[in-house]
């Protein structure tokens, strides 16, 4: 299945969403009744709650499907990329990881979000499966460089 190309900050909102328990099939009718005010519960939207609404009217079965079948980002900076491990897996800075540089370690991810994370990671990142046992796996994402 393909995943759908999704700029950061259309990545970012729906992760907002989910993150408050809303089901995907809430997300899109949320979207299709298009008032910005019902998004006011999940927080500052990145750039505004109408841009991802106008997004949504204009690449309507784009965005349904990433919602539903995954996205892929196009491109991920370490700032985004720490804001998204934040939102979508609870994990700081600092606490659950380290990060040096040109790679982030320590992550501690079981084999479902190891797998969600290589699915959504743009190409630029690469996600490195340390040390398992048992749930736990080890993980190191580092900066990849692309000739």
């Amino acid at each position: 299945m393909n995943r759908e190309k999704l700029a950061l900050n259309h990545a970012i909102m729906i992760e907002m969403i989910r993150r408050s328990g809303t089901t995907d099939f809430e997300m899109i009718h949320l979207l299709k009744n298009g008032d910005s005010k019902e998004f006011t519960p999940y927080g500052e939207g990145i750039p505004d709650w109408q841009t991802f609404i106008d997004f949504y009217r204009t690449h309507t079965e784009k965005l349904e499907k990433a919602i539903i079948n995954g996205y892929t980002i196009t491109f991920l900076t370490k700032n985004a990329l720490k804001t998204l491990l934040k939102i979508k897996y609870d994990l700081v800075e600092n606490i659950d990881y380290q990060d040096f540089d040109f790679y982030l370690d320590g992550l501690v991810l079981t084999k479902s979000q190891i797998e969600d994370l290589q699915n959504f990671i743009s190409l630029n990142w690469k996600v490195i499966d340390k040390q398992s046992a048992n749930e736990k796996h080890h993980v190191k994402i580092e900066l990849h460089y692309m000739e």
